[in-house]
């Protein structure tokens, strides 16, 4: 029993899950429908059934199957070892396999000629041929029909080559699949099927053997990847040539020594000997860089600026304003469009899971690729897609949120405490702006004013048509939180994503710019230091210890710390608590602390327990002094008293 190549996918597939998988997962994966693989599971399960009892299935649950580690490399050896002769093509495989009979055809080729070849009926073949029509249109190529001649491939022989690259590649995915790579996974591209065109094998096997016999694995350059790109262009070349169909012209091959001694050339070289070929230069290019157009540093600059401004301009999406995303696709273009080889034939396991849940940004992005680039499926393919693909893909994940929400908050008069509200908002989240500030009287106009896209307001506001925050008149943690959410849905991220960017000290700015901002942030931070540490600050130091932290403040937005060798780890150690504290409500207002400056602010809890030493030490004297007085009155003499008194 010979199995379809899709047939193979699937047992591929059950032969690298670890746990069970479902028959919808399984047709999603491979875009058939569940009946298509439910059909193909009994043939698999025939399959497996001369080899062992491995098939497993529960209703609800999905299928798996029970191998052991051997029983898994054996089933991988069996998949291909059936002849071609048993074999019964699929609808993707019929179409290939007519497109390769085309393509090996030097004139016409009749109705029965492809029904012998490839062993269907002649209705059959007519529906295909329609099929066959509307993929090599994406070739800039035609499907010529004649009456009492029959069809040939009408086009330019890069256009020919470019769909014969594009055929091999997507019949040698398979092999490609992680499951079949073996330690010499040419082996496995052997099995390849060429039902209807068995020269095409012929060849194939030939630049294999040539290829061995270059000893490519001692060639640390070129990863399993780009040497397919070489078998398969290498195979293309061969098989056009042998039509006497070459590129361009008879130009002959003059290869530098360096050169010489590289892989592709030594495959080229015994290839093209082989079949008593004449080294011509624009063959050996091909095999270099397919079909792909010659791009330096430059172009490659200004196409990835092309292409993040579609696929934004596609998807409404501002990608435009990820650097990171330009600098990321400029390195991956740049590799793969500027070197020397051009190996386009990557192997993408992302592709239908890519596909299936992000198919409008698939779709946007090999837009923008066939229009910046090429349109050229060989080029442009969908592995190819599929990695640029990924780069758009974390952009979006990771989002960078690119502007600010614009806030109006609406408290009683207007004005109060504003500049306090403010500092306090912009504190607690970033990506925020306050707009202004509005009374219950004329929120109206200054919505139309100024277009906020929240409203934060200490009064209940039902008539507005832009979302409403209603919170204490001095907004809370929680109110914090409230405003917090309701940004991040604003600027369509999660509320993880608004990460407090700290601010850019200038020492050029305004004069009463810096003072406002060094009293506000003052304020805050001695307010919060003084409710954490409560009355672990005497009150006689408390104005000092106000000026202490507003000084504080000013040192550290200059950068003018204290030497941070003055504290100690004892010091450290022993208030970790404090130390965690203190720095959490400093960063809160965007300022680094130290722990020298730390240290120091911790001196005034120890200054409150010095205190409280020395009173008791003064009251220990005095008692001490009372006791003494009462002590020597007690051993005078009487008759000496009144000397004494008078001493006294």
């Amino acid at each position: 029993m010979q199995l379809s190549n899709r047939q193979i996918q699937l047992v591929t597939t059950l032969l690298t899950q670890e746990a069970a998988i479902t028959t919808k997962q399984l047709a999603t994966e491979l875009t058939v429908s569940i009946r298509t693989v439910k059909n193909d599971l009994k043939v698999i399960q025939e399959w497996l059934a001369t080899f062992g009892d491995f098939y497993r299935s529960k209703p609800r649950i999905g299928i798996w199957l029970a191998v052991s580690p051997g029983d898994r490399q054996r089933l991988k050896a069996q998949i291909f070892t059936t002849g071609d002769q048993q074999h019964v093509c699929t609808p993707t495989e019929r179409v290939e396999q007519i497109i390769l009979l085309l393509a090996v055809s030097d004139g016409f080729i009749t109705t029965q000629q492809i029904e012998n070849k490839v062993g269907i009926s002649k209705n059959t073949v007519i529906a295909d041929l329609d099929k066959v029509e509307t993929q090599l249109q994406r070739f800039q190529l035609q499907l010529e029909r004649k009456n009492y001649y029959g069809y040939r491939i009408r086009g330019s022989e890069l256009n020919v080559r470019s769909a014969l690259e594009a055929l091999f590649n997507r019949m040698f995915s398979v092999i490609q699949a992680p499951a079949l790579t073996v330690a010499n996974p040419i082996a496995d591209v052997r099995n390849v099927r060429f039902t209807a065109v068995p020269e095409v094998k012929t060849v194939l096997n030939k630049v294999l053997d040539e290829l061995e016999l270059c000893q490519y694995q001692t060639y640390g350059d070129f990863n399993f990847d780009d040497v397919m790109t070489m078998v398969t262009r290498m195979t293309v070349c061969a098989v056009r040539l042998s039509m006497n169909h070459p590129i361009n012209s008879y130009q002959p091959l003059s290869a530098s020594p360096a050169d010489q001694a590289t892989l592709p050339y030594q495959l080229f070289l015994r290839v093209v000997q082989h079949y008593e070929f004449t080294l011509l230069k624009d063959e050996y290019d091909y095999l270099l860089r397919g079909v792909n157009p010659r791009l330096d540093d430059q172009n490659i600059a200004h196409l990835t600026h092309l292409i993040i401004e579609a696929v934004s301009r596609e998807t409404g999406q501002p990608f435009f304003n990820d650097s990171q995303l330009q600098v990321n696709l400029f390195s991956h273009l740049l590799t793969k469009l500027s070197n020397k080889y051009k190996f386009t034939n990557e192997f993408n396991p992302f592709v239908s899971d890519l596909k299936r849940r992000n198919q409008s940004l698939f779709t946007a992005v090999e837009k923008a690729l066939k229009t910046a680039v090429s349109a050229n499926p060989a080029v442009i393919n969908e592995s190819f897609v599929a990695f640029v693909t990924l780069h758009f893909l974390v952009s979006l994940e990771s989002k960078h949120v690119t502007r600010n929400a614009r806030i109006i908050y609406v408290c009683s008069t207007g004005l109060g405490v504003t500049s306090l509200i403010k500092k306090e908002i912009e504190r607690n989240i970033t990506n925020v702006e306050i707009a202004g500030f509005a009374s219950i009287t004329n929120v109206g106009e200054k919505v139309k004013q100024l277009r906020p896209d929240l409203i934060v307001s200490i009064f209940p506001i039902t008539d507005s048509t832009i979302p409403v925050i209603q919170v204490n008149p001095l907004p809370s943690p929680a109110d914090i939180k409230q405003i917090k959410a309701a940004v991040a849905d604003r600027l369509d991220v999660s509320p993880e994503q608004l990460t407090q960017v700290p601010l850019q000290h200038h020492h050029d700015d305004n004069v009463e710019e810096i003072t406002h901002t060094l009293l506000l942030n003052g304020s805050v931070i001695y307010y919060d230091l003084k409710t954490y540490l409560g009355e672990r600050i005497s009150a006689t130091y408390r104005e000092a210890f106000m000026i202490h932290v507003m000084m504080a403040v000013h040192r550290i937005y200059f950068h003018h710390s204290y030497d941070a060798q003055r504290v100690s780890l004892a010091e450290a150690n022993e208030a970790a608590a404090d130390v965690r504290a203190i720095k959490q409500i400093f960063h809160r207002n965007q300022l680094t602390i130290n722990a020298a400056e730390i240290s120091a602010i911790l001196q005034y809890t120890r200054m409150n327990e010095m205190t409280d030493k020395d009173d008791d030490h003064d009251e220990r004297t005095l008692d001490d002094r009372r006791r003494a007085d009462d002590a020597s009155q007690s051993e005078t003499p009487a008759g000496d008293r009144s000397g004494t008194d008078l001493h006294v």
